[in-house]
């Protein structure tokens, strides 16, 4: 009887299931190692978005897609003003922000200003000017000057990235961009996520996962550093004191 009421269950929802849209997205590789020869590297974004059954979409796009791609590590940023007093620049002014993604990549098939209100970009955080991060504890303000400094410093260093029309349709369905990834991407969990858009809102949506990690000589300083910072930082202090020392006498030995 019980196996009879949920086919019974399953035949009603069928037809709404299948109606619903579709959007699958995939990756060329789900992992990336850093060493000391990366060079950076690059991946493939793709996916396809099929209509919901019986819905007829004008134009040559069926949808607009937007693919955001952001760390999982936020960190605390220091932006400082310098001014010229005599003839010495010098940092008069600084604020400090929070909860800034390590990377951040966006990238469109057309402006996002013409795919959603800005209501909508900012829910959801697309674009760089959408990127929700804010003053420290105990800071009052966050100018605006220092935050669009933060993000111009971002952009490059490649860690920050907005391309506007940069997804390409291969047909009325299918879609593909390309993330670049520089050689000081920071190592953790990139999270992909794709969106569908129609008539300026989100009709589907898909993530992954893009993990990063370090190998070698790299790994084992990083987690070093994390194990014991105060070692870490005395023999760093301690090793760059000796390279000093031994390139002044062998400048010496020269002369």
């Amino acid at each position: 009887m019980i196996r009879v009421v949920a086919a019974a269950v399953l035949f009603f929802l069928l037809p709404f299931a299948a109606s619903s849209e579709e959007l699958a997205a995939g990756i060329s590789r789900d992992k990336i190692e850093i060493n000391s020869s990366f060079k950076g590297t690059e991946v493939a974004i793709f996916g396809s978005v099929e209509a919901a059954i019986g819905e007829v979409v004008e134009g040559d796009r069926a949808r607009d897609i937007v693919i955001v791609v952001r760390s999982d590590r936020l960190s605390r940023a220091t932006v400082r003003k310098k001014e010229l007093v005599g003839p010495v620049w010098i940092n008069r002014e600084a604020r400090d922000f929070v909860n800034v993604p390590e990377f951040y990549f966006v990238a469109t098939n057309r402006p996002l200003n013409e795919i959603a209100a800005r209501s909508v970009l900012e829910q959801f955080e697309l674009g760089l000017e959408n990127i929700v991060f804010g003053p420290a504890p105990g800071v009052i303000g966050g100018p605006v000057a220092f935050r669009k400094a933060l993000l111009d410093s971002r952009v490059a260093s490649e860690l920050y990235a907005q391309h506007d029309g940069a997804v390409s349709f291969m047909s009325t369905t299918l879609f593909r961009t390309t993330l670049a990834l520089p050689p000081n991407v920071p190592a953790g969990n990139l999270r992909i996520q794709v969106f569908a858009f129609h008539d300026g809102q989100i009709t589907s949506s898909n993530s992954m996962t893009l993990f990063i990690e370090k190998t070698g000589i790299e790994r084992a300083l990083s987690e070093f550093s994390q194990r014991e910072p105060l070692f870490y930082g005395l023999t760093a202090v301690f090793l760059s004191v000796l390279a000093g020392f031994l390139a002044a006498v062998a400048f010496r030995e020269r002369h």
